[in-house]
């Protein structure tokens, strides 16, 4: 039979709440011995700091740079649990079309990328469109769902976001682009729902499911990504016939991690913006907690950083752009990890393809420096005829 909870636990959990609300120390564990560190992120953080990447570019000065690519892009593939050949993606269910407002038109498809997984993928596009268009896609942010990007509220800091320019998709589509909206795995239509108990923390069941196969939550999203990608260049059911040579790739936050490796892994994206999530793995995802395992690849620090990766992007055109005031990626880190990437870009005489853009803010959206950027140096505009 068990025994009654004395009136001395009572007494002790109150003490403690007091002291809580006094702000006095309340861990019943220190002070530990002097010079002892028990804690494990000291020990990591050492280890990440003497953490040498054997197929950093910068390692191989020597090596032709198509040569280094070919090694370091099968390697992260290796890392990541990304497949360089997946099966054809199968057509589930394709509704109607739907008015976005200002003359867009939206079409959902669900694409079968593995055994029970679906990913939405949503066409937007503006009336008169035709072919072969431009293709923008669209990879949100860690927010309620890729639907703020055509503009649509379904919760109420959605009306913040879209206020602010988050519906970037729909903003491509007025310009005259064929726009991608994604949904990214773990959010919006695609959160966790037949998992139950799941965890607190909308990834971790998939971050955790997926190493247990030797994949990588990342993996999976980037896999999700270029199955989407071999579906448009099929060409099969598409509302407007689409330009591969104009095939570019935009994402924010969380869906700019992913754009980020995603450009790495898949060279027939022939352009990426990463907006407010660039910056070097030992300063970011290495110096703050990472409750859902989203930025985490096994082994990945002891073989390439985010320089490298941006590195997988060249020649094509690469833009990282971030608010000063950014609290999970500052433009600071934004600059530093460009500029280690720059010296690959020019072995490939590609300088211009590789730049930087800081913005006046903290970690949000920023279209109209995005789209500035964007017709600079990712889809340049034609210049017109001398009269």
């Amino acid at each position: 039979m068990a025994r009654k909870v004395t009136p001395r636990v009572y007494l002790a959990a109150l003490k403690r709440k007091l002291n809580r609300l006094l702000g006095k120390e309340i861990d019943p564990y220190l002070p530990l011995p002097e010079g002892v560190q028990l804690s494990a992120y000291p020990g990591h953080r050492a280890d990440m700091a003497a953490s040498r990447q054997k197929l950093a570019f910068a390692r191989h000065p020597d090596m032709l740079p198509e040569a280094w690519q070919r090694e370091a892009r099968a390697k992260l593939a290796d890392l990541m649990g990304w497949p360089f050949t997946r099966p054809d993606p199968v057509l589930t269910l394709a509704e109607d079309w739907r008015e976005v407002g200002g003359g867009i038109r939206r079409r959902a498809f669900y694409l079968r990328v593995r055994p029970e997984t679906d990913v939405a993928v949503h066409l937007l596009w503006r009336d008169g469109l035709t072919g072969p268009a431009p293709v923008y896609i669209h990879l949100a942010g860690s927010t309620s769902g890729v639907h703020v990007g055509w503009g649509e509220a379904k919760v109420p800091i959605d009306h913040q976001r879209i206020g602010i320019g988050a519906d970037m998709a729909r903003q491509a589509a007025q310009r005259g682009y064929l726009a991608v909206a994604v949904e990214q795995l773990g959010f919006g239509d695609r959160e966790e729902r037949t998992l139950k108990p799941r965890s607190g923390e909308r990834l971790a069941d998939a971050a955790n499911h997926a190493l247990m196969l030797g994949r990588t939550l990342q993996g999976e999203k980037c896999w999700d990504l270029s199955t989407v990608i071999d579906w448009l260049l099929r060409q099969d059911g598409l509302p407007i016939p689409i330009d591969p040579a104009r095939l570019f790739l935009f994402g924010h936050s969380s869906g700019g991690s992913t754009a980020l490796f995603a450009g790495a892994l898949d060279a027939r994206i022939k352009g990426v913006v990463c907006s407010g999530s660039v910056g070097r793995y030992q300063d970011t995802a290495g110096k703050r907690r990472s409750p859902n395992g989203e930025l985490i690849v096994p082994d990945l620090l002891n073989w390439l950083e985010a320089e490298d990766l941006i590195a997988l992007c060249a020649p094509r055109p690469f833009i990282a752009l971030s608010g000063r005031d950014d609290h999970i990626f500052p433009y600071a880190g934004v600059e530093k990890t460009v500029g280690l990437a720059r010296t690959f870009y020019e072995r490939l005489g590609a300088t211009r393809h590789l730049n930087a853009v800081e913005a006046d803010g903290p970690h949000r959206y920023y279209s109209e420096e995005t789209w500035a950027a964007w017709e600079k140096w990712i889809d340049p505009p034609p210049q017109s005829a001398a009269p």
